[in-house]
């Protein structure tokens, strides 16, 4: 998300999800790809959802993968400038129904089993 902006609870909910990940044995790129694209998803149908105005927000979604030695990853994100800010935006109220502040750490966490289960089912049998 944005650079500087304080982020609240999202790096604890992350290095969770990051120690279970990390229990996979041959994780895949696909798989990982799959789990983001859960988290995505779900940002746009259960609430909090993703806050729309003009959609750049939205649309500024990304998924980049990539491989080191100890094995492949994926970096998920929104590349909008503000992203940081109305994810932080605790207590506003947003024009769309539904939306609302920390709709991309309420998905992971609404989604940490699933995600985990997506890994697991997509990992290579070494």
């Amino acid at each position: 998300m944005t650079e500087g902006a304080k982020i609240e609870g999202f790096e604890k909910v992350m290095a969770n999800l990051h120690k279970e990940v990390a229990r996979i044995e041959g994780i895949t790129v696909g798989g990982l790809q799959l789990a983001a694209t859960k988290i995505r998803v779900d940002m746009d149908r259960t609430e909090p959802l993703i806050p729309v105005d003009k959609g750049n927000l939205r649309a500024s979604w990304f998924v980049s993968s990539f491989r080191t030695l100890k094995g492949p990853g994926v970096v998920m994100g929104f590349s909008a400038n503000y992203a940081a800010w109305v994810h932080e935006m605790v207590g506003a109220h947003f024009r769309k129904k539904g939306a609302g502040a920390k709709f991309f750490e309420a998905s992971i966490k609404r989604n940490e089993k699933a995600v985990l289960e997506i890994i697991r089912n997509n990992a290579k049998i070494r």
